[in-house]
């Protein structure tokens, strides 16, 4: 299949007709790697699995747990919190401060 200018056009003006902004659309970068991965012989366009954590450890699950855990006590630190989730700091920051809109002051959790 011979792949001409005016067909790549066509695809971004496909994307475009579908309401994707240029943020939803793929970088160059991204064309780039899959080009990549096809010539080494890929063929599924699906993620290959991975192992390890998840991508994000924000659920509403933690949110709720941070939040009996503030409500028992108040003092409580980011130390105890990450002993009690085993999840990162940045993740707690993220509960504490975008979810439940709490921060510390003189060392108790109050609302925001």
């Amino acid at each position: 299949m011979e792949l001409t200018r005016e067909n790549s056009r066509a695809m971004i003006y496909y994307d475009f007709r579908s309401g994707l902004t240029q943020k939803q659309s793929p970088s160059k970068t991204t064309i780039y790697r899959w080009f990549a991965e096809f010539q080494r012989g890929r063929v599924k366009l699906s993620d290959e699995s991975r192992q390890g954590r998840p991508k994000t450890s924000v659920t509403q699950e933690n949110v709720d747990v941070v939040r009996k855990l503030i409500e028992e006590d108040r003092h409580v630190t980011y130390r105890e919190i990450q002993a009690t989730l085993d999840i990162g700091m940045s993740q707690i920051q993220i509960i504490l401060h975008e979810q439940l809109g709490v921060k510390k002051l003189f060392s108790r959790w109050i609302p925001h």
